[in-house]
């Protein structure tokens, strides 16, 4: 018995990963998709249950697994509900020709889409024939400003600027990163604004659409195109459709009793805004755009009838959130932390840097791993721990039945 245990404790000792799953995308700011699968993977046991070992990287996430099989089905539960392009690869590690056995070790890569909900995309329209060569696109919305509505498994996206007469139906789109990847990535729908540019602006009139209205409403409401309370969108059970097209009247909140300068637009928003609510929005008008140097470069991305907007409106604001306080914070932790002004040999400086460097990697590895729920402070699900953004995303969730219920499939069929 002895003997048995003893080889036993030898083979699981001799157990390594075989299989890695590399989860990257490349955005210098908001990586929105990471935090949508920290927050899957903390609500879901039976996801991470295989993972034998975790390490973050400077884009994203490595997970080691025991074998190839518990790898692609991991990245399959990402895939639901982070748009994500999956590569394998395999690699000869060693191999015995008497035995006739080898060791090979499978890399999953997953590029996610690099757009996040409230980017300001331009999707090219010289780009329209590779997108239809790869098996999908955008459609009409080729050679438009889109702004992107949400991101599941696809990419949804909406018309920045539509028409007055066309349907909701119609200015939306979606996209798949099979389609995304094969048309070119960042090339074909280059990133304009991204949610840090987002400026407030109060409402001053809106007026639905006689397109959208009709299309969206009951046919016994088609004669009233008044934007009451019955007409606002205020959940899933509420029995209105979340978009509709309207026009708008807004001012910027920094100049609202300052001057007279208003806007007029056509916005998505028209079953979610009322006379007096706070939205965000782009102020392309004093916005300065990325690689704006020459019109004529931007001309021959957009269609001949396309007009550029001055505002984008992207969002309603339910409750005024400071989302600054956090960096402010962390400034004021860095100027009054104190600085030692000893003498010290260039050995003990590399010393005390490596330290430093191990003490920040374990720290951030720690915070990363109790929000997954790969540790026992994340296990406890204590709210302390759970960052703004999280908590953003699970309102999402509430509002969203869609995003939830394919959440629900997901790990029913992980279980």
């Amino acid at each position: 018995v002895c003997l048995v245990i003893f080889i036993t404790s030898k083979f699981k000792q001799k157990k390594t990963w075989q299989a890695i799953v590399q989860v990257r995308q490349k955005r210098d700011e908001d990586a929105k998709g990471l935090i949508a699968i920290e927050t899957a993977l903390s609500k879901n046991k039976a996801a991470r249950k295989d993972v034998i070992q975790f390490t973050p990287t400077k884009n994203g996430f490595d997970f080691y697994f025991l074998g190839l099989p518990q790898a692609q089905s991991f990245s399959s539960y990402l895939s639901r509900f982070v748009a994500m392009r999956v590569k394998t690869t395999k690699k000869l590690v060693s191999s015995d020709n008497h035995s006739n056995t080898a060791n090979i070790k499978s890399t999953v890569v997953c590029d996610m889409v690099p757009l996040c909900t409230k980017d300001l995309v331009i999707c090219d329209k010289r780009m329209r024939g590779k997108v239809n060569s790869a098996g999908g696109g955008l459609g009409k919305l080729n050679g438009r400003l889109c702004l992107v509505t949400k991101v599941t498994g696809v990419v949804h996206f909406v018309d920045a600027a539509p028409k007055r007469g066309n349907i909701i139906k119609d200015c939306m789109a979606e996209l798949h990163p099979e389609s995304y990847w094969k048309a070119g990535g960042e090339k074909c729908y280059p990133i304009v604004l991204s949610s840090k540019r987002l400026v407030k602006f109060i409402v001053l009139d809106v007026e639905l659409c006689d397109a959208s209205h009709s299309w969206e409403t009951n046919t016994n409401d088609t004669n009233d195109h008044d934007t009451s309370a019955s007409n606002i969108y205020a959940g899933p059970q509420s029995g209105v459709e979340k978009y509709a097209l309207a026009d708008v009247e807004v001012v910027r909140e920094s100049d609202f009793g300052n001057n007279d300068e208003t806007f007029q637009c056509v916005t998505h928003l028209g079953n979610l805004l009322q006379v007096g609510d706070v939205v965000l929005g782009y102020d392309i008008a004093c916005a300065v755009l990325p690689g704006a140097s020459d019109d004529d470069e931007y001309s021959q991305c957009f269609n001949s009838s396309f007009e550029m907007p001055d505002v984008v409106l992207v969002k309603k604001l339910q409750g005024v959130t400071s989302t600054t306080e956090d960096v402010i914070s962390t400034n004021e932790t860095h100027k009054t932390e104190t600085k030692k002004f000893k003498a010290k040999s260039s050995a003990s400086k590399r010393r005390e840097r490596r330290a430093k460097k191990a003490e920040k990697k374990t720290e951030a590895l720690e915070k990363v791993a109790s929000r997954m729920g790969f540790s026992d402070e994340g296990a406890q699900g204590q709210p302390n721990h759970i960052p703004h953004d999280h908590a953003a995303f699970e309102e999402e969730l509430k509002n969203d039945s869609r995003l939830a219920d394919e959440l629900k499939q997901a790990e029913e069929s992980m279980k």
